[in-house]
């Protein structure tokens, strides 16, 4: 499809002025109402080649963005470093939130107007096999040892064998946990308990979510199947396990055809709750679900917060009089309800009928404290302590000539922009509520793009857009923002580079660390203490770019990612080591070639394996082999201020190198395990000899 036809079909999906206009006027916040807010993925492979193989199996058939050319209010951002300018309010108040949503009716001619705002276009997720077939036999478990003398409640403290999160203290959900004297892994639809013991780690027990008590806790009309486990979360003896459940968009079919594809929807995620206190026999305790497919779990102070993102898939199946039909629903069990019409707030430019859907679990009690649905959707989440981020792209949206040029971007065309909607939800005790929302110019990386630091989101973005002086050039530039609790924008660096993007982000205290790429990769110290006034400290240019940063130790920033020839020309993967002691002057203390042609560990920071008590740096990777298909192995190299980078090992994974699954490294005393869904692997950290191996898959 060519861009003229693009931009013709989407001329005719465009909705009646008078309509929309009126839904607008209804859904916009009342100034007058305004008040101070009260406090109140089996994941795809990360394997290219794994597509092809799944092509051929049911597909989930997943919506554009395809935005209508509207108006968004900004967060008008102040150009750094001049005075602060007092941005236009871009807010919306729980009160003026609540009030919008106040009953089911306004809540369906919202979706109703949304869904008119969106088109379906060929955008299609291949889904897993082996998640959708029917329900596996459970896999016999040989005889084990005995646990013995140890206590199943004890907890080694000797180890890196948490998940590496992006914020101290708060846990992101994973598909390997470990308390250190257990390994839970999930494995298709099945979780592996083994007992972490060096050259004696065994398999304890087997669940199996796709029979038993956990099946049967499905309760959302039209469920075909049941996907493989996408998350795993550990809190003191309580694992949960989160898998996703699936309906066929049957509206689709065809009136008469000897065979057809019909696309499945994510229907429901659920929770299940396990007693793993013994782990040698875990206890299902129950089963909490809601719309929609995993974006994100987190886990803090013993409340699980989960966000999942549902599309109402089919709108001329909605009913004004059963709100099932256009809201999200919650389930305990076999129970299932319709979330409560003051708890789902239409965001003033949702740009489809999709909802994020925040949920808070109480895992001492096993029960859900809150549930907040915001008609708009969510790609990237991030959780600090205080609030929920939900950050949803729009990638054609319609900015103002006076908005474009408060954000620095006055010399780009007002359509067709890239937009960042955000949304803050206050948590208090696990109570969720919507007390803010705003736009800003760009489109985020990752999560770690987002970071909250003395009640201020600083967030970078990259925006692009075309010239709007007639040349139909397209200008793309990293872009830095600084909000307040209301989301208005005090501070901006809106022209950080040129003709360059985001490729990784790493806030640090003050200091927010920054690399863009185009042919050099400029890694930028950003110096954010004065939220009104932030300044770039240096800009540091070298070939290649991280893609993923992580603090090292004071004054050293760890970096992975792509090395690149003088002209831009990516070669391969390389480690970097960041002298970040004289924020301005940092340099490349040292730096290592990487000879794997890719790893999951540039587009997911939890494959990273980031140990300092030990200088170990662990990540998967794979080479490419003429038959198309990839070579997998862990490697792990040590880290030391005078020698620099070296290999310590590269180690074969579960499944000879064949799996597609994830694959991660953990270290619990002397012991570092590499983990998948295909096996685990035992080695020495002295001289990595293998000590263990166990079969799962």
């Amino acid at each position: 499809m060519n861009d003229e036809i693009f931009a013709a079909m989407a001329r005719q999906m465009k909705p009646d002025a008078e309509v929309r206009n009126q839904l607008l006027a209804e859904l916009r916040p009342n100034p007058a109402a305004a008040a101070e807010p009260t406090v109140r993925r089996r994941r795809a492979g990360w394997i290219a080649v794994a597509a092809c193989a799944a092509a051929l199996a049911s597909a989930t058939l997943l919506p554009g963005a395809i935005g209508h050319g509207r108006p968004v209010e900004l967060g008008d951002p102040p150009q750094a470093p001049p005075a602060p300018v007092t941005p236009e309010p871009s807010t919306t108040t729980p009160a003026d939130a609540r009030g919008a949503a106040g009953d089911y009716g306004t809540l369906f001619a919202a979706v109703r107007e949304a869904s008119r705002n969106w088109q379906q276009f060929e955008r299609w997720t291949t889904a897993d096999n082996s998640g959708l077939a029917a329900s596996a036999a459970p896999v016999p478990v040989p005889a084990i040892p005995a646990w013995g003398a140890q206590d199943a409640g004890a907890t080694k403290t000797d180890g890196a064998y948490q998940t590496n999160a992006q914020v101290a203290g708060i846990d992101e959900g994973d598909l390997v946990k470990s308390d250190g004297s257990s390994l839970f892994v999930a494995s298709g639809r099945q979780v592996a308990i083994l007992a972490a013991d060096g050259a004696k780690t065994r398999e304890l027990a087997r669940i199996d979510t796709g029979s038993g008590p956990a099946a049967d806790a499905s309760a959302v009309k039209g469920v075909i199947g049941q996907g493989p486990v996408a998350d795993l979360m550990l809190y003191d003896h309580t694992l949960v396990v989160l898998v996703t459940d699936y309906a066929a968009r049957i509206g689709v079919l065809p009136a008469s055809q000897t065979s057809t594809s019909v696309p499945l929807d994510a229907a429901l995620t659920r929770a299940l709750l396990y007693d793993v206190s013994d782990p040698a026999r875990p206890r299902y305790l129950a089963s909490l679900g809601q719309s929609g497919a995993l974006v994100t779990s987190r886990l803090a102070d013993g409340i699980l917060y989960l966000v999942t993102e549902y599309l109402v898939s089919d709108p001329d199946g909605m009913k004004p009089d059963d709100p099932e039909t256009f809201v999200p629903v919650t389930t305990s069990d076999a129970k299932r309800a319709a979330v409560p019409a003051p708890d789902c707030i239409p965001l003033p430019y949702a740009d489809g009928p999709r909802y994020a859907v925040a949920s808070s679990i109480d895992l001492a009690s096993g029960e859900r404290i809150d549930t907040e649905a915001v008609l708009g959707g969510a790609q990237t989440v991030y959780l600090s302590a205080q609030n929920l981020y939900l950050a949803a792209t729009d990638g054609n949206a319609t900015l103002t000539r006076a908005q474009l040029r408060a954000a620095g971007a006055g010399d780009l065309r007002v359509a067709d922009a890239t937009v960042t909607h955000l949304a803050r939800i206050g948590l208090d005790a696990g109570r969720l509520t919507l007390q803010a929302q705003a736009s800003v110019p760009g489109q985020l990386v990752n999560q770690f793009a987002l970071d909250e630091y003395q009640d201020h989101l600083r967030l970078t973005t990259t925006v692009s857009g075309e010239r709007r002086d007639g040349s139909g050039e397209w200008v793309t530039r990293p872009a830095l923002y600084v909000l307040d609790r209301s989301l208005k924008t005090v501070g901006s660096l809106p022209k950080l580079a040129k003709d360059e993007t985001v490729q990784s982000v790493r806030f640090d205290g003050p200091v927010g660390y920054v690399v863009s790429f185009r042919q050099r990769d400029p890694l930028f110290a950003i110096d954010l203490a004065d939220p009104a006034r932030p300044k770039v400290l240096s800009a540091l240019k070298i070939p290649g770019f991280s893609t993923y940063l992580h603090p090292w130790a004071d004054g050293r920033l760890f970096g992975l990612g792509m090395d690149a020839t003088g002209d831009g020309a990516v070669t391969g993967m390389k480690l970097s080591m960041f002298d970040t002691s004289d924020p301005f002057d940092v340099t490349q203390r040292t730096t290592l070639t990487v000879a794997f042609d890719t790893s999951e560990a540039l587009a997911d920071h939890k494959a990273v394996l980031v140990d300092t008590d030990r200088g170990l740096i662990g990540f998967p990777v794979a080479a490419w082999n003429r038959s198309g298909g990839a070579t997998v192995r862990y490697l792990v190299y040590g880290y030391d201020e005078k020698a620099g980078f070296s290999r310590r090992a590269t180690l074969a994974v579960a499944g000879d190198g064949d799996a597609q699954d994830a694959v991660r490294g953990l270290r619990i005393a002397d012991s570092l395990y590499v983990a998948s869904g295909d096996g685990v692997a035992v080695y020495d950290t002295d001289d990595f000899a293998k000590l263990a191996a166990v079969r799962l898959g």
